[in-house]
């Protein structure tokens, strides 16, 4: 288990307990706000589902879609995975992120994930791909490559799409 990038364990730290508010979830898909004990949101997760019904995955994953945190439920659950970053975008926020978030700023950074789950067979099991939507205070402690759109996986593309996300473009 690499829970050193375990994303909600930061968020414990600076903000007490973690809650996952889950706002769109199929057998692909999920969005869901990771909220503070006030209930501001502190990352919106988007979330796309690979492979869930593979044997060391399979109980795990119907946790996770009752409402189980991703990364805790997994950590809790021995399952031996790997987060990989990707990087980060710089993204405009929309207004029902800006909301939830309780800030004016227009912009943030998302920042791209692949979890790979160990199989008995030895070769990794891609399990999710994961957009952690920033809140912009949160945004400037990441020191992550930032990668351009064309560079992005062609299946994550469509999840900026469906949180109301849009890439910006960076001018050097």
């Amino acid at each position: 288990m690499n829970s050193k990038k375990l994303h909600t364990a930061a968020l414990e730290k600076l903000y007490g307990p973690i809650s996952c508010e889950i706002i769109h979830q199929d057998s692909e898909i999920r969005i869901v706000h990771l909220r503070d004990k006030e209930d501001v949101s502190r990352t919106v997760g988007v979330v796309r589902f690979y492979n869930t019904d593979h044997k060391p995955i399979k109980e795990v994953h119907q946790t996770i879609l009752a409402g189980g945190l991703l990364g805790k439920t997994l950590q809790q659950s021995k399952v031996h995975y790997e987060k990989q970053t990707v990087g980060m975008v710089p993204v405009i926020l929309p207004d029902w992120i800006k909301n939830d978030f309780r800030t004016d700023q227009e912009h943030s950074v998302a920042v791209i994930s692949i979890i790979t789950i160990d199989t008995f067979s030895g070769s990794p099991l891609r399990y999710t791909g994961i957009i952690e939507v920033l809140p912009p205070d949160l945004s400037a402690g990441y020191d992550l490559d930032i990668i351009e759109k064309q560079d992005i996986d062609h299946d994550m593309l469509p999840l900026f799409e469906l949180a109301d996300l849009k890439i910006k473009n960076l001018i050097v």
